[in-house]
């Protein structure tokens, strides 16, 4: 299911004024997002507690959300989930840590929809080539780089979530991909 930002905005005037069926088709809208964008940096049991309170605050603070120039409703939500997952390592001492501290892996996984046992495996085996690139990545061009081509988010909105200027996520995005790029045979890219 995918909303334009109108669609989104009237649905989010509908829940704030208590119709649940609105919020109901926000977190259908939102839910597939925050649990990729949370997974991908958490264990998977830290991830479901994480994703339960992104949405708890959500409803607890969704009458005080407005629409602002530079972000939307997506990004304000993403927004609260960037600063849980920052609180969330806080609380372990390892602020921003992207990788399972026991098995040194990147949480990164994208759930695989119904494919036959070889795309599945092809599926996969991609998946891992990404991991390994990706490690070799920092936190902060990880992060841009998933909500820029993962997540379809704006460097406006980007900005407002990662809590830096717009300019700055451009200078990130760019050094990012070129590093990625460092990473990739010729033929590749």
């Amino acid at each position: 299911m995918e909303l334009s930002n109108l669609e989104i905005e009237k649905l989010v005037a509908r829940a704030q004024r208590g119709q649940e069926e609105a919020f109901s088709e926000l977190f259908d809208f939102l839910y597939p997002k925050i649990s990729r964008y949370i997974s991908f940096r958490v264990n998977a049991e830290d991830a479901e507690d994480l994703i339960s309170e992104v949405f708890l605050r959500v409803v607890d603070k969704l009458k005080k959300y407005k629409k602002t120039p530079k972000g939307n409703f997506s990004a304000w939500v993403f927004r609260i989930a960037h600063n849980l997952v920052i609180d969330f390592y806080r609380k372990k001492k390892d602020l921003l840590q992207l990788t399972n501290p026991e098995t040194g892996e990147l949480q990164f996984d994208i759930p695989d929809s119904a494919l036959n046992p070889h795309d599945s495996a092809v599926q996969h085996e991609e998946h891992r080539k990404i991991r390994e690139i990706l490690k070799k990545l920092s936190d902060t061009h990880r992060e841009v780089l998933q909500l820029k081509f993962l997540e379809g988010f704006s460097n406006a909105e980007i900005a407002k979530i990662i809590g830096k200027s717009e300019v700055n996520v451009r200078v990130i995005q760019l050094r990012a991909l070129r590093e990625l790029r460092k990473h990739f045979p010729e033929e590749e890219v």
